[in-house]
């Protein structure tokens, strides 16, 4: 990651923004991530029935929204008629915002500023599909050029379709539990759990040239930890509250 390469690690990952104040993966949740010092947004992708990429964690509407049915059944014009109310770990007043929409990949590529990179996890099966792999290194070019995106993914075959489409672009596997980090690609994140399972973690992970994040989006009490085996970035739900425990824990 070129632009952030001269930042103190690790870095800060906003999780869909600031899901615990705002709705998640929505303009609101993203602006306080960046208030609040993240280095890194990270955020969800699918196709629109009409081809758009969307930002939207889950394959529904149901969850978070005041519509339902299908991301990928639905025209964009028919996904932007609905207004994002709530988070998976949400301790805010749906009231307080009334009017979030679900940003395309293209907005937020718009509204980032350019010293914050975006992680951006592919969850669309459709990014297998080379014409759909080649529209979002279109979309993405600039930042794979000034090194500040990264594709994530659970499903590593969605991201060597990048990969086969722009061979420099960064990638980096995610797992639920994977105490073996040996992933031919650029990154892995997994739950702490499974990076504690095997004291040669980070040595292995180092080995393979990993840079290493971990699947830990309340991270707050692993902290200490996190700095002694130096992980490249913390993934966080409430990015004020991590920024605030990694600066006090620094000046100890």
């Amino acid at each position: 990651m070129n632009k952030l390469h001269d930042r103190p690690r690790p870095l800060l990952m906003a999780h869909r923004g600031d899901p615990v104040h705002a709705p998640e993966n929505t303009f609101a949740s993203f602006q306080l991530a960046i208030d609040s010092g993240a280095d890194i947004l990270e955020t969800d992708l699918w196709f629109s029935k009409d081809g758009v990429i969307v930002c939207h964690h889950d394959d529904t509407l149901d969850r978070v929204t005041d519509g339902n049915g299908a991301i990928t059944e639905m025209n964009l014009k028919e996904i932007k008629t609905v207004r994002v109310k709530r988070s998976y770990c949400g301790q805010f007043d749906e009231a307080k915002y009334p009017h979030e929409q679900i940003p395309t990949l293209q907005e937020l590529l718009d509204f980032t500023p350019a010293d914050v990179a975006l992680a951006l996890e592919l969850k669309d099966p459709a990014f297998s599909k080379p014409e759909r792999a080649a529209q979002l290194i279109d979309m993405i070019r600039p930042r794979i050029d000034a090194g500040t995106v990264m594709l994530l993914s659970f499903d590593t075959g969605l991201l060597w379709a990048a990969r086969q489409v722009e061979p420099s672009v960064w990638i980096g596997e995610v797992s639920m539990f994977s105490p073996n980090p040996t992933f031919a690609g650029n990154g892995v994140g997994t739950i702490y759990q499974a990076m504690k399972s095997n004291p040669d973690y980070m040595k292995t992970a180092r080995q393979h040239n990993l840079w290493v994040c971990p699947l830990d989006p309340m991270p707050e009490e692993r902290l200490p930890w996190y700095l002694e085996i130096d992980v490249d970035a913390v993934l966080t739900d409430h990015p004020d509250v991590t920024r605030a425990a990694l600066t006090k824990l620094k000046q100890q």
